[in-house]
């Protein structure tokens, strides 16, 4: 059976065990639960740090492991089922109950509730965390391992709008495999602001292009919240006419007229510029 690779942990030699009478593989290993213990780790289709990222994983996530070999994990994420490489440096088999999400574009954890003190690391939209007591002291809480967040900087609930959330990473550079304010690309831009509200929703482009809403008909105008696809691309419509998206162009999340961006990709594909427009049930 020929699978996505990007989305089913399989190799020649180990293959994740529920995929034993699917795939061809010499071992099939149950993957073992390891978290993310740095603000971001980048993941890599390949063990190599020279090669682009494919997607970045957050604090807290959870990331199955099928083999660690010379500083690499080999696994997926549980939350968006993205399969690759990240270093094992990145990950801990010490594991915290998410109890919250930061629900700031991004925040600090610190050593002690002391806004002067040396910060610990950088955390980002959507990163969980596991509060040990929602007692404040000078505003922080503390985290079951010891650190300290701002207490407002995080949250138990979800947005309601993605369009708002989106809007938040206006003018965040473009980052090829990213999904924080740090850098951010097309897809990563629309899985965040989802995820801000609490839907999941595939890591790739094409993957959220099928996966997601149902495509407009030739004489329905586009609306707020619509999601536009084009070949390896992918933004958020503000109305019938503006397009909110990360892109290489402009090198950053930009707002443009949908008709430049339609212009844009017609001269880098011999596809179709536009290949659909879809809209989201919220009702997921």
């Amino acid at each position: 059976m020929n699978l996505d690779k990007r989305l089913f942990a399989y190799r020649d030699d180990i293959a994740n065990i529920e995929l034993k009478d699917k795939v061809s593989s010499k071992e099939f290993l149950k993957g073992e639960k390891y978290q993310v213990a740095v603000g971001i780790s980048a993941l890599y289709a390949t063990a190599d740090a020279s090669a682009p990222k494919v997607s970045q994983l957050l604090f807290g996530e959870y990331f199955y492991v099928f083999e660690i070999k010379e500083g690499w994990a080999w696994g997926q994420c549980a939350k968006d089922g993205y399969v690759g490489y990240c270093s094992i440096n990145s990950l801990t088999p010490d594991l915290y109950e998410s109890t919250h999400h930061v629900s700031a574009v991004s925040t600090h954890i610190y050593p002690e509730p002391n806004l002067k003190s040396q910060p610990i690391d950088m955390l980002h939209m959507m990163a969980d965390v596991s509060v040990a007591d929602e007692k404040q002291t000078h505003g922080f809480i503390p985290l079951a391992d010891g650190n300290w967040i701002y207490a407002t900087h995080i949250s138990k609930d979800f947005g309601k709008d993605p369009v708002s959330e989106a809007l938040k990473f206006l003018y965040t550079p473009y980052l090829w495999g990213g999904k924080s304010n740090a850098g951010i690309d097309c897809s990563g831009l629309i899985q965040i602001a989802y995820a801000s509200i609490g839907i999941a929703t595939p890591r790739d482009a094409d993957l959220q292009e099928a996966a997601l809403g149902t495509p407009l008909k030739e004489d329905e105008v586009p609306e707020y919240g619509d999601l536009a696809f084009f070949p390896g691309h992918v933004g958020i419509m503000l109305d019938d006419m503006h397009l909110l998206h990360a892109n290489a162009h402009h090198m950053r999340v930009s707002i443009d007229p949908l008709r430049d961006v339609i212009d844009i990709v017609s001269f880098q594909t011999d596809k179709p510029p536009l290949s659909c427009i879809k809209r989201i049930s919220l009702d997921l």
